[in-house]
């Protein structure tokens, strides 16, 4: 319907329009001149049918027969030419990519100035004209971008409500992903080191290191269960309980606690107090002759999370596969990076290597670095030992992340620089340029400062969008403070600040359009009509036959605000129904994939916790007893609760294998 809508009522507008231009002046058009106008507009409008399907040749058709219409009236005050080119125009740039559209707004102009040459009677008409079909074109064109924008995005929304079963599965299985890696990561860590640990004791009769195992073993059971918990509560989240430089000597602690010779060198990094790792970091700093002061990481919580899990499965590494090995890690921060280094030395002879591995950890890491835009590499080093290497960026420089990004200026910001432009240079125009300029007479000094008076009056309409209320503001102060001043010197004055009017006309549709979620955008329209009112009592209180009286003042204030209000509702209201409605639409599609994709979420993660509560939770909450119950107990019983230690924490481990490959299946 509107393929014929559209044209139809273009074509009566202008033939309409034309006739009211035309009435009663001086040279009227004649029969051949109205043929011309009625041939060019009509057949202008028949092609504006076909301007979704064929948008270019319908351009090139309305822009051909607007400027033989315009040439074959000679006349520039008729709407032969301007209004079915725009929509063309219009259609291309929603229908079209960014070069075809920026090459129909050239040609288009293009077209239109060589067709005015001849036509134009006066070069300041010439101009005025053109100066303003420039920044025509270029809305036209800049508003059909960013209409395609706006489609294409609400496209892709959509479809992605309509695939929301599909986008319910992907984040379920994306979180079983996570969970199966961070359980692999928590758990197999702290149960190998017990196996380890405990086994190798187990072989001896030494009571006190029989002792020492068990209360290694309790502590261990007891921060396996702590950190379990926090994997599937529902309100946990990717980060850990502090910076990555504060949680890394507590992690090497608990290692050399199970005898495992780890060193640790954090480079960049605030310096705290570490235990007896500080010594470590300080020799460290010393042999490099470190001089300035190491400074603090500032790293986001998915960094710090990433770098852990790393630093924390290449330990777990060394200590199934080589037993005894001496381990450094060092952490490195750079400008844009963290660099991690996990290097362990080659195993001693006839260490025995226990089959405890579920083959996740390299690939687990690899993920965590890839997800963050980084990389990993792990393998032997030329001493016979294995190195995990890891660079991690520091900033959002994953591809998800870019994808979202728009860099360099676009569409709105042609936009936005276009509406400046305009509401500079509309007003200047009008009050300089003959043959009616509303400030004729002007010395060359003065013209200058008004010019420029007014052009820095738009300059705030350049952060309409970012802060609507705050450039409604600023032109509400500028226009009070004109009125009040300039306007009480010159009625002239007063005249310009009302050529330059469409700036608060845009400044209350921005407001109404682009205002942040929640706050109220029905005060603008009335406290735009504020230079309004001000305006109008000055006008009423200065003109040269004015007569104040008691009511001048309440009667022009009033005055104003009434007839400013019903000015600019108009616009409020525009910006709220097609803007604020679009983006309101947005907002909502947005919250709804995401509300489904969160009860995806968290259905994976409830169903992973049924699965620990009744295996590996259970095994390693029996572990604590056990090994809490030896400790309490005679030597014999020790050695026994040692046995039934490195049992649970078998059992534990083929009970979070078994979980895992079947979060793998599914």
């Amino acid at each position: 319907m509107a393929d014929f809508a559209v044209p139809g009522a273009l074509a009566c507008a202008q033939l309409f329009g034309t006739w009211l231009l035309t009435t009663g002046v001086d040279r009227p058009l004649g029969h051949g001149q109205w043929t011309a106008v009625a041939v060019s507009v009509i057949g202008s409008c028949l092609a504006l049918i076909w301007r979704r399907v064929a948008p270019v040749p319908v351009l090139a058709a309305a822009v051909l027969l607007n400027g033989a219409g315009l040439l074959a009236v000679q006349s520039t005050e008729t709407l032969v030419a301007g209004l079915s080119d725009g929509v063309a125009l219009y259609s291309v740039a929603v229908q079209r990519g960014r070069r075809v559209a920026m090459a129909g707004c050239l040609a288009t102009f293009t077209v239109a100035f060589a067709v005015a040459l001849p036509v134009e009677q006066t070069a300041s008409d010439l101009a005025l004209n053109e100066a303003l079909n420039v920044l025509y074109y270029i809305v036209v064109t800049a508003l059909g971008q960013l209409r395609r924008e706006h489609r294409e995005r609400r496209d892709r929304l959509a479809e992605r409500l309509a695939g929301a079963d599909r986008e319910r599965s992907a984040a379920a299985g994306s979180e079983r992903e996570r969970l199966a890696r961070d359980l692999h990561d928590v758990a197999g860590h702290h149960l190998s080191a017990v196996v380890v640990h405990s086994g190798a004791v187990a072989r001896r009769s030494d009571p006190e290191l029989t002792a020492a195992a068990l209360s290694a073993a309790a502590e261990t059971g007891r921060d396996v269960l702590k950190a379990l918990s926090r994997l599937v509560d529902v309100m946990g989240t990717e980060s850990e309980d502090g910076e990555l430089d504060a949680m890394l000597p507590a992690l090497c602690q608990g290692l050399i606690r199970v005898g495992v010779p780890v060193s640790l060198v954090v480079e960049g990094a605030p310096s705290a107090s570490r235990g007896p790792l500080l010594a470590t970091l300080r020799r460290a700093r010393a042999l490099r002759g470190a001089a300035e002061e190491p400074r603090g990481s500032g790293l986001r919580p998915e960094v710090s999370t990433a770098a852990y899990r790393i630093v924390q499965e290449s330990l777990t590494n060394a200590l199934r596969y080589a037993p005894g090995a001496s381990v450094a890690v060092e952490v490195r921060h750079l400008p844009d990076a963290v660099e991690v280094a996990v290097v362990n030395e080659a195993p001693s002879e006839g260490g025995s290597v226990p089959a405890l591995g579920t083959g996740r950890g390299i690939a687990g890491m690899r993920g965590r670095a890839k997800a963050l835009g980084g990389t990993l590499a792990a393998g032997p080093d030329e001493s016979g030992g294995w190195s995990v290497r890891a660079v991690l960026p520091t900033s959002p420089t994953s591809p998800a992340a870019l994808a979202g990004t728009r860099r360099g200026p676009g569409w709105p910001e042609v936009l936005d620089a276009a509406v400046v432009v305009f509401c500079a240079i509309l007003p200047p125009l009008l009050a300089f340029l003959p043959p009616d300029p509303v400030l004729g007479g002007w010395s060359a000094g003065g013209s200058v400062l008004v010019v420029i008076a007014l052009v820095a009056r738009a300059v705030p309409l350049w952060w309409r969008r970012r802060a609507p209320y705050l450039t409604l503001g600023a032109l509400i102060l500028i226009d009070v403070g004109w009125a009040l001043t300039a306007g009480a010197r010159s009625v002239d004055l007063l005249g310009v600040l009302v050529l330059g009017c469409t700036a608060e006309m845009i400044a209350v549709y921005s407001v109404a359009g682009h205002a942040r979620p929640g706050r109220p955008t029905w005060p603008a329209p009335f406290a735009a009509t504020l230079p309004w009112a001000v305006a109008w009592t000055v006008l009423l209180v200065t003109a040269p036959d004015a007569r104040p009286g008691p009511w001048t003042i309440p009667f022009g204030l009033a005055g104003g605000v009434l007839f400013g209000a019903l000015v600019l509702l108009p616009f409020w209201a525009w910006g709220r129904t097609v803007t604020g409605r679009g983006q309101r639409w947005e907002t909502t599609a947005r919250e709804t994939v995401a509300t489904r994709t969160g009860e995806a979420v968290q259905a994976e993660r409830h169903r992973v916790a049924l699965g620990l509560s009744g295996t590996v939770l259970e095994h390693t909450a029996r572990l604590v007893r056990i090994a809490e119950a030896g400790a309490a107990g005679t030597p014999q019983d020790a050695r026994e609760a040692l046995d039934g230690v490195v049992e649970q924490a078998r059992a534990a481990l083929i009970d979070m294998r078994a979980l895992l490959d079947a979060l793998d299946e599914e």
